[in-house]
């Protein structure tokens, strides 16, 4: 599937971002919505009329805390005795409740509100035994996006859950064939070859013939074979020659490679056999664990330690002698809420992740804690269940950002 440039996404998202006072939902009995264009009350906040009933309500923030104030009148004259109280529901469906008592000229909600200040808005009034009922949206750094279309666009959202966040070290090394998947072949026997069943670069089984010897003390042919599958890395045999103790076959078998690490001295107390290791050869990646520790060769210039890696090479895809990076995990905790860092992205000076819930995505500032080089684990702004973007976030951070640009221009 070919990846959309970040720009293009814009023609397959709605973008809502108003302030406080915008957006409105459809009427219903007892409910009302603001007009689609705002009216502003003296105060500076939105202006909400049904009948002589008038409510101006007003967001102001500090601190990273949002408070609501309101002033009530009836029939232009302000009214102290009644009930108020606004339910704020959160992209996903939590839901905080504001109630407000009065303070002087005003009525003053008495929760603060968190971050992010962006909810659906239902504002209920009961007064004289009559309630009345507003509702709106207030949404920050939301956008809009059918099913069909972040599919297309390649945006992949999964479950924030608890995990493992490990502690690494990296080492560098290279593959080479085990030492039982390499066999240097020679005659039992001094005697003449007098035929020979493969060549160079072939593919045998066990127990294949590679070559047949004619014995010069018994003058009995016998056969030389191959003690397991492989390929014929080097042949010096040839008929008609007649062989010592040279080696006339090398036998290799590359469906397992080792690893061969090099464990610097500041590394070694660290690094056990068993721990696990993520090895990166190229574009690939494997998972395995160390298998074994061995001093390196005394001429070494440095005391190292070598770490020697099984590794899966059943398709060929791994030559012997590639160069390995290895992440070796020397440490594990779990934690109860991480998340996979390619979610988080940066705006307006913050770590963000971009919640996720029908059609809707909404940045969330988070607070991080450890981190590894796969996950992150979350101490605030996310809860366990919540779904995020892991793949492809960068489509909706670009938009959302061009979105608010237009917005205040």
């Amino acid at each position: 599937m070919r990846m959309l440039a970040p720009l293009s996404l814009t023609c397959l998202l709605t973008l809502s971002l108003p302030a406080l006072a915008g957006g409105s939902h459809g009427h219903e009995e007892d409910q009302h919505s603001p007009h689609e264009e705002t009216i502003t009350g003296p105060h500076g906040g939105l202006l909400l009329e049904e009948d002589e009933i008038t409510v101006e309500i007003l967001k102001s923030e500090q601190g990273g805390l949002a408070t609501m104030q309101a002033w009530v009148t009836r029939a232009g004259k302000a009214v102290n005795e009644l009930a108020l109280s606004a339910t704020l529901t959160r992209l996903g469906g939590d839901q905080e409740t504001v109630r407000f008592r009065h303070e002087g000229s005003h009525w003053l909600g008495q929760q603060k509100i968190r971050p992010p200040h962006s909810f659906d808005i239902s504002l209920e009034l009961m007064l004289g035994g009559q309630r009345h009922e507003w509702q709106w949206e207030s949404y920050e750094g939301r956008a809009e996006i059918s099913e069909a279309a972040a599919k297309k666009a390649g945006i992949v959202s999964q479950e924030a859950s608890g995990g493992a966040i490990d502690t690494e070290i990296q080492a560098y090394g290279r593959l080479t064939i085990p030492p039982e998947r390499r066999a240097t072949l020679h005659a039992r026997f001094p005697g003449l070859v007098t035929s020979v069943k493969t060549s160079l670069g072939d593919a045998v089984t066990k127990g294949d013939v590679l070559a047949v010897v004619e014995s010069n003390d018994s003058l009995r042919a016998y056969s030389l074979r191959a003690p397991f599958d492989g390929v014929i890395q080097q042949r010096h045999a040839n008929a008609g020659e007649v062989t010592g103790q040279e080696a006339l076959f090398t036998l290799i078998n590359t469906d397992t490679l080792w690893a061969e690490l090099t464990l610097f001295p500041q590394q070694r107390g660290a690094v056990q056999a068993g721990q696990p290791v993520t090895l990166q050869s190229g574009e690939r990646q494997f998972e395995s664990r160390i298998t074994s520790l061995t001093p390196s060769s005394r001429d070494a210039p440095v005391a190292t330690v070598i770490a020697r890696v099984a590794v899966d090479n059943g398709d060929d895809s791994l030559v012997p002698g590639d160069l390995v990076d290895a992440r070796i995990v020397i440490a594990s905790e779990q934690v109860p809420l991480r998340v996979d860092n390619r979610a988080l992205q940066e705006m307006n000076g913050s770590t963000v992740v971009f919640l996720h819930a029908g059609n809707a995505y909404e940045s969330r500032t988070v607070t991080l804690g450890r981190r590894d080089n796969r996950f992150s684990e979350v101490l605030d702004g996310l809860k366990p269940g919540d779904h995020y973007v892991v793949e492809n976030s960068y489509l909706i951070k670009a938009d959302i950002l061009k979105a608010g640009a237009a917005h205040h221009h």
